[in-house]
């Protein structure tokens, strides 16, 4: 019988990140308290990127695997990358690459209808879809704003949606104060998410078990 330090996580992953890696961190301390939740290793197509120390900082392994012209020799050496962390989902966190269908169909799980790649979009999509989310808004003056977790799919910040919370601008809010706001959200709705994946993966398995 297994016991608690054998158990396999219900999601084994892997973080994709481009820059600070504020989120990745984030996901990564969750993970360390959460052993249904683990964080095998990260993906960042940049050199240089801050979310590289942050995950030595935390132990984490972090490989950089540079963004080449071709997608598609991009994203096999991805694939090669994270062969052996055995990570079965993706979380990203302000990753600037779309990734191809091909890739995709790699992480599709029948049971749950989605693929197992998720990403965190700083605005209450479909308003504001793609880079720039916030300035966009703010400069929008929208009387609220927000974030949205959801899964991947073949188009840009269109996949099913997990969860979205709102915040309200203020009157003498800045473009600063409004996207620091912004962030705190952020931090609280991917955790948040992540329980709400375990709870459907919890769905799934008790109907395969019955079925």
């Amino acid at each position: 019988m297994e016991n608690s330090t054998t158990k396999k996580p219900k999601i084994r992953a892997a973080i994709f990140a481009s820059g600070k890696g504020t989120n990745a961190e984030n996901l990564i301390r969750h993970s360390k308290d959460n052993p249904d939740f683990e964080i095998a290793a990260v993906i960042c197509d940049q050199e240089g990127a801050g979310v590289i120390g942050r995950c030595a900082a935390l132990g984490i392994p972090c490989h950089v695997v540079p963004f080449e012209k071709n997608r598609a020799q991009h994203e096999a050496a991805i694939l090669e990358t994270l062969s052996p962390h055995d990570a079965e989902w993706i979380f990203l966190a302000g990753y600037m690459r779309i990734l191809s269908p091909e890739f995709l169909a790699k992480f599709y799980d029948d049971g749950l209808g989605v693929n197992r790649i998720v990403n965190i979009h700083p605005s209450l999509l479909p308003w504001f879809k793609g880079r720039d989310a916030y300035r966009r808004a703010y400069e929008s003056r929208v009387a609220e704003s927000g974030v949205t977790v959801h899964f991947v799919d073949e188009g840009i910040d269109s996949g099913p949606i997990i969860l979205q919370w709102d915040f309200p601008r203020q009157t003498a809010d800045t473009l600063e104060t409004f996207t620091a706001r912004g962030m705190e959200l952020e931090y609280k709705a991917y955790i948040k998410a992540v329980a709400r994946i375990l709870e459907k993966i919890d769905v799934q398995r008790k109907k395969e078990k019955y079925a």
